[in-house]
């Protein structure tokens, strides 16, 4: 093993700590989330969501995150700094990449660099977005996973999700360059059912296989099809329907989901 193996190995465990894993159970022991419990134990890794550091890092060691479906990547600073950051796709061992709000130079705009939305051009590609400035990445975080910046302004930028919905955010707002890393995620095939249980998933059960008292798709005589609306256990709409409202909303998506 040489020095720098050493070295890596030693500040990567530093950056993990064991967590508790939650079986969707509230303080009283009562079942609020259902389907969880039982897993594999997993280690939880410290990530730089805010990379407002206006440095340029290497790529030292990239990692699979059993809490997450991208792939981390240990990055190395030029002052010395380590940290683990959400890996974007294509890049590998040794990249450099930037974490900072200025734009320096040409190499800033290199795929898995982080920028302000206001230094970005227009139709860029963009995962791990800030809703608010300075409050860490929460948008566009999965394996694959991206949004287009499709309009700006002086103080806010309008980006387009996968999703199909427009949102509008501050400029200053921090972005990584680039699709997500792991795209073969959603192609992923588990095989088997233990599989699932190593994840920490219990069974699901069909709603029409159930009493009338557990689920309204229960009862009825033999086998009977679900609904025509499916409804959760609470006897509220399941698909099919939108979480928002607004009818302006609702064009807008069918719209933009045309045009994607």
């Amino acid at each position: 093993m040489t020095v720098l193996t050493y070295v890596i190995n030693t500040i990567s465990k530093r950056l993990k700590f064991g967590v508790y894993i939650r079986t969707g159970k509230n303080f009283s022991g009562k079942t609020c989330v259902f389907h969880r419990g039982g897993g594999n134990k997993k280690i939880y890794r410290h990530i730089d969501f805010y990379r407002r550091l206006n440095l340029f890092g290497t790529i030292y060691l990239i990692q699979r995150d059993p809490n997450r479906s991208a792939y981390l990547g240990l990055v190395c600073y030029t002052t010395g700094l380590f940290s683990y950051i959400v890996l974007a796709q294509n890049v590998n061992l040794g990249n450099k990449i930037y974490s900072g709000t200025k734009l320096v130079n040409t190499l800033c705009l290199s795929t898995g660099s982080s920028l302000l939305l206001s230094e970005l051009g227009l139709f860029s590609i963009i995962n791990n977005i800030e809703l608010r400035p300075k409050f860490g990445s929460s948008v566009s975080k999965a394996a694959g996973n991206s949004a287009v910046l499709i309009a700006k302004t002086k103080k806010f930028v309008t980006l387009k999700l996968k999703s199909g919905w427009l949102i509008k955010i501050s400029s200053k707002s921090n972005a990584v360059l680039g699709y997500v890393s792991n795209m073969a995620h959603k192609i992923l095939n588990l095989n088997k059912a233990g599989k699932n249980r190593i994840l920490g998933k219990r069974p699901v059960v069909r709603g029409v296989a159930m009493n009338p008292c557990d689920h309204p798709h229960g009862g009825g005589n033999g086998k009977t099809s679900p609904p025509v609306l499916p409804k959760t256990p609470w006897n509220k709409p399941t698909k099919w329907v939108h979480s928002k409202n607004k009818k302006a909303d609702k064009l807008k998506r069918r719209l933009y989901k045309k045009l994607r």
